[in-house]
């Protein structure tokens, strides 16, 4: 049981609190922006789940959060474990919509959000966003894009099977969101 009550908060992470990747800098877009840092969201959630970045950051919730299940669990409170496995489930979702689909990562930006102004000047780029969010990329639509996806991948520093999954995710057409969302 204990090995599923870990499995079940490995799953289960902060959702999503924003990111400031995608803040346009001042002026006109189209001629403010001159290189846009675009990025697979999908190989991005696949290198931060069991990164380090990912241990350091969640591993105290993680402990936290399965104290929470097993001390309602013990107290037989199903409504509390009624709560809890619903926010598990949200997160769980939430997690598979961006590593199989097109959901923003924001929130997983969140953690290495000190790093992304030098990753944007090493890649010489002013804004970074990912290359499914349609909305803001039509705002910039005479900017040349740079894939840094690589570059932000590293920053969890991942592992090599971490880094291999986050190449290979590359390859395969996402999930329609629609379709993750409705199962």
């Amino acid at each position: 049981m204990r090995r599923l009550t870990l499995l079940f908060w490995t799953l289960a992470l902060v959702g999503a609190v924003g990111c400031p990747t995608t803040q346009a800098p001042e002026g006109d877009a189209n001629t403010a922006v001159t290189r846009i840092g675009i990025y697979d969201s999908r190989a991005i959630a696949v290198a931060f789940i069991g990164s380090e970045v990912y241990t350091a950051a969640e591993g105290e919730a993680l402990a936290e959060k399965t104290a929470e299940f097993e001390n309602a669990e013990a107290a037989r409170d199903h409504e509390k474990l009624a709560e809890l496995k619903a926010r598990e489930e949200t997160q769980r979702a939430l997690r598979q919509a961006q590593g199989f689909s097109t959901a923003p990562v924001d929130d997983i930006l969140e953690y290495i959000a000190a790093q992304l102004p030098g990753i944007k000047k090493e890649a010489n780029v002013e804004l970074v966003v990912s290359k499914w969010d349609d909305e803001t990329l039509s705002a910039y639509t005479s900017a040349e894009r740079v894939d840094v996806t690589m570059r932000l991948v590293e920053a969890f520093r991942p592992n090599e099977k971490q880094r291999q999954s986050a190449i290979e995710i590359q390859e395969v057409k996402p999930v329609p969101l629609r379709r993750i969302r409705t199962h």
